[in-house]
């Protein structure tokens, strides 16, 4: 009697147990987290791109406005130049959150003894073109670390940008290249005097801030992107937010799967990440946190229904070659979408070969990987040896798979219609062969 009331209490508490689990599970998924955004990030842009500085010499105490490449008529512009210099030259720094008559957008800066060891920089920020009360930096000399500024939005001055400054480093670049692009700012800046490329200062930008989201067993990084640089970073339709894996060193704003768009209306913003739908509840305009929750909405997202015939389509193999989808009619098709740092992805390959080796006839596996540069999928194909389909992950594909992000899955039919999206290998293993064995 003891050891039958022992066991009834035994599997008492594990009932009780697992309710009180299922409930903090689905607190958890209901539960609207704060992620805080407390560091710049850089974004996919900050190191690839060759951003110039120009600087142009300023004619006693006149420098001219933007003329846009001849766009609208340059005007001369009075200035106080701050005392004690040999030589004055003057630039302009990309900044929408600025505002000036002259040039809106933009934030003039004069940089004095350009030809000096250490020029000194000074911002004008009040926008007031007197640079005597305005702050004064140091400019590094060749490869020197750069010089970091914060420029903040005029009318909400919490709203900040960083941008860092570096001189241009031409060490091995052949004269004609300079020559040439000395002219180039000679003939596109009529009117100025360009004090040469060698003098100029590289130009990048922190215009996303970063957190990291953790979630039951789910963990990744999330940012605000300041798409139009002005220093706010929730405005409809420009600014994004972006979701990364966790060892992922750069965000990729560019890429379709990394990335959403605020909606224009400010609500309904909701992206997926290893398969599972967020809502953004909130995001702060100066970009400090964010709120999402998980959630079960029923958000298409471009998705192909279910029972719909998927697009004529061309996958590009590891080698350039093109395969056509249909080839692959009268069987099934199970397509897998993910990228090397994507969640899971070497247990998820393996499974892979296992379903590829299921049924040949009936079954097929298309593995489709994002990589940032084509030679990536070869060497991963020579690697690995995979006996299924390998190919390209290109943002065409993706529209028109109905793709957001990655890990991800498509289950076809004989016919090329929709089972089902999202099946991870190891459910689809399991749903596979319990289909075929009814």
């Amino acid at each position: 009697m003891h050891r039958d009331f022992f066991i009834f209490m035994k599997k008492a508490f594990l009932i009780i147990g697992f309710i009180f689990f299922s409930i903090h599970l689905l607190a958890q998924t209901d539960s609207v987290l704060t992620i805080p955004l407390l560091n710049y990030a850089k974004d996919d842009r900050f190191d690839k791109y060759q951003i110039t500085l120009p600087l142009f010499h300023v004619q006693k105490d006149t420098i001219l406005s933007m003329d846009f490449e001849g766009t609208r008529p340059a005007l001369p512009i009075i200035i106080k130049k701050p005392h004690g210099y040999k030589d004055y030259t003057y630039g302009n720094i990309f900044f929408t959150g600025s505002k000036n008559q002259f040039n809106p957008g933009y934030v003039t800066v004069l940089v004095c003894n350009p030809y000096h060891k250490q020029p000194q920089l000074y911002i004008d920020f009040n926008q007031n073109f007197d640079f005597t009360d305005d702050p004064k930096y140091s400019l590094p000399y060749f490869d020197e670390p750069g010089v970091e500024i914060e420029f903040s939005n005029i009318s909400f001055p919490e709203g900040k940008i960083k941008v860092v400054l570096s001189r241009n480093r031409l060490f091995g670049q052949k004269f004609e290249f300079k020559k040439q692009m000395d002219e180039y700012y000679h003939m596109v800046y009529k009117g100025r005097k360009f004090v040469g490329l060698e003098y100029t200062y590289r130009e990048q930008r922190y215009i996303a801030r970063v957190g990291h989201v953790k979630l039951n067993e789910e963990s990744f990084k999330i940012a605000l992107y300041d798409a139009n640089s002005n220093g706010l970073y929730n405005d409809a339709d420009t600014d994004k937010v972006i979701f990364v894996n966790t060892n992922d060193t750069v965000l990729d704003a560019t890429n379709p799967l990394n990335f959403v768009v605020f909606n224009k209306k400010g609500k309904n913003n909701y992206f997926e990440k290893n398969g599972r739908l967020y809502q953004i509840i909130e995001a702060d305009p100066f970009g400090k946190f964010i709120k999402i929750k998980a959630s079960n909405d029923e958000v298409q997202f471009g998705r192909i229904k279910v029972g719909k015939k998927v697009p004529k389509i061309k996958f590009t193999l590891a080698r350039g070659e093109k395969f056509k989808l249909n080839k692959y009619r009268r069987k099934q098709v199970y397509i897998y979408f993910g990228s090397k740092t994507s969640k899971n992805f070497k247990s998820d390959t393996l499974l892979l070969r296992q379903i590829a080796d299921l049924d040949t006839n009936k079954l097929k596996v298309i593995c489709v990987l994002y990589v940032n540069k084509s030679y990536e999928l070869r060497i991963f194909g020579t690697d690995a040896k995979p006996n299924y389909l390998l190919a390209y992950g290109g943002k065409e594909l993706s529209i028109k798979m109905g793709i957001n992000s990655v890990p991800q899955s498509l289950w076809l039919n004989k016919r090329r219609l929709v089972i089902k999206y999202g099946l991870k290998p190891n459910e689809f293993l399991r749903a596979y062969l319990k289909a075929e064995h009814k």
